[in-house]
């Protein structure tokens, strides 16, 4: 039994224990909550006085509201009213309705209650009315039907359980309950016969959804929704009781799914899908790479196997700088071996490489090899740049003969061009033939080289590609440079 029903049974034992007590006879028997009519006021014990609410039937008959006595049936108090009531089944005269007040079947007026608005079963007119919430989150008074099971046009009699996902109110409502003991000693009876303890039925509109807009109605707010292809929003709407129509839906229109931090398809999940189609509108996916959608925002994601995006730059560039396929070769230790030069020719080195990061370095590891041409010495070293065509972004860094370091320093660091040949004894440049006083021409110079590239201070970085080209032998020797 909710709360409200707990007070009726109580003030229905006081007004028992009260009538006993003082030996008066009230007229009729008293259900519900007890107390005046619409206006009145209870002037003694058993007694009450007051014009008892609205008239639904004929004066005296049953459904009317009454003083003291009736032409038909007994005066009943229900509720904060008085009517003339009879114990049903059989059916109810017109404008009335069978419903279950204090526990006992009675016929009580039809005050035009259904559908009225309400926060709890205490605003509803009659004691055996229900707050109910609709489906659709707006609450309305719903009549009692539990003992014959008969609604109106569009209503139809259900528990509040299976009115779809519905429910009663925190006070419960009115309950079967135990009867009034009905004392009073007027002739008649207002209530039929206890009902067994079951559960109460009421009212509810026959679509499971909420009652409609009326004027009585104005201003309750309910659900609605809005569905199209893409999926359905909810929100809400407000009656509008001039004119019987529910307006203002607030519901969004379902719309695809983008990188917005919106759910825009209402379901539940926020930016949901692939990235690649979450961002379509951005434009085309980025060159070499995806989209990636975080916080809201369209974001360059990862990219494709063999390119990063660099230098930095607007995710619809992509990742531009294709890695070189000799990476990782960023220290002595992890130095690319691309082979070997000789003095007498040959094919010549040619190293090509990206730097892809700011931090990027390539160390490359060849050896060169001093051929006995017996009566002279071609063995010259030659390193160059050869692209880019108009190179100020790279330079190197050259070790000869001795151990790797990863930051070499001394003349031959941060270089564009280097050379290493044999000194002739004519002073000129290039070779010259061995003889007796020049025998260290005759020496072999094949050795192990270290080569690092990076850039030099303060350009702009680029993924431009380099090439460096390493020959060993032949051509002249600029004893300016980098000769011992």
């Amino acid at each position: 039994m909710g709360s409200s029903g707990v007070v009726r049974t109580v003030l229905l034992g006081l007004v028992i224990g009260v009538a006993a007590g003082f030996a008066a006879c009230a007229q009729g028997n008293q259900f519900g909550t007890g107390g005046g009519g619409v206006g009145g006021s209870v002037t003694g014990p058993g007694s009450v006085t007051g014009s008892g609410g609205a008239d639904a039937g004929p004066t005296g008959m049953i459904g009317s509201a009454c003083t003291d006595t009736c032409a038909e049936g007994t005066c009943t108090v229900i509720g904060n009213g008085k009517y003339c009531t009879q114990a049903c089944p059989p059916a109810c005269p017109d404008g009335t309705y069978c419903s279950i007040i204090g526990g006992n079947p009675i016929c009580v007026p039809d005050l035009g209650q259904e559908c009225g608005k309400c926060t709890a079963s205490t605003d509803c007119k009659l004691p055996s009315d229900s707050c109910l919430t609709a489906p659709a989150g707006d609450s309305f008074c719903a009549r009692d039907c539990t003992v014959d099971g008969v609604c109106g046009n569009g209503f139809v009699c259900t528990g509040a359980a299976s009115y779809a996902d519905g429910g009663v109110g925190t006070d419960g409502g009115a309950g079967g309950g135990s009867a009034g003991s009905g004392s009073g000693g007027a002739s008649g009876s207002g209530g039929g016969a206890p009902l067994p303890s079951a559960p109460n039925r009421w009212c509810v509109p026959d679509d499971g959804l909420s009652c409609p807009c009326s004027p009585g109605r104005d201003g309750v707010t309910n659900a609605c929704a809005v569905t199209n292809s893409f999926g359905t929003c909810a929100g809400m709407e407000t009656c509008n009781g001039a004119s019987s129509t529910w307006m203002g839906c607030s519901a969004m229109t379902p719309a695809m799914e983008i990188c917005n931090g919106k759910d825009d398809n209402c379901n539940g999940q926020i930016d949901e899908g692939d990235p690649n189609m979450l961002c379509s509108f951005e434009g085309a996916q980025p060159p070499n790479a995806n989209w990636a959608c975080a916080n809201g925002m369209c974001q360059l994601g990862t990219c494709d196997a063999g390119w990063t995006a660099y230098p930095p730059g607007p995710a619809s560039a992509g990742c531009a700088c294709q890695v070189d396929a000799n990476e990782p070769n960023g220290s002595c230790a992890a130095a690319k071996s691309v082979g070997s030069v000789t003095s007498t020719g040959g094919t010549p080195l040619v190293i090509s490489g990206t730097l892809s990061s700011d931090t990027d370095v390539d160390y490359y590891a060849f050896t060169t090899t001093d051929v006995n041409e017996t009566t002279t010495n071609s063995y010259h070293v030659a390193i160059s740049f050869t692209a880019p065509a108009a190179n100020t972004e790279f330079v190197f860094d050259v070790t000869r003969g001795t151990p790797c370091v990863d930051a070499p320093t001394g003349a031959a660091a941060s270089i564009t061009t280097y050379d290493w040949c044999v000194n002739g004894t004519d002073g000129t440049n290039g070779e010259a033939p061995c003889g007796p006083t020049a025998t260290n021409h005759c020496t072999d110079y094949s050795s192990q080289y270290y080569l690092r590239v990076h850039r030099a201070a303060g350009v702009t970085a680029t993924c431009t590609q380099y090439q460096i080209t390493v020959t060993g032998g032949g051509g002249t020797c600029d004893l300016t440079q980098k000769c011992p």
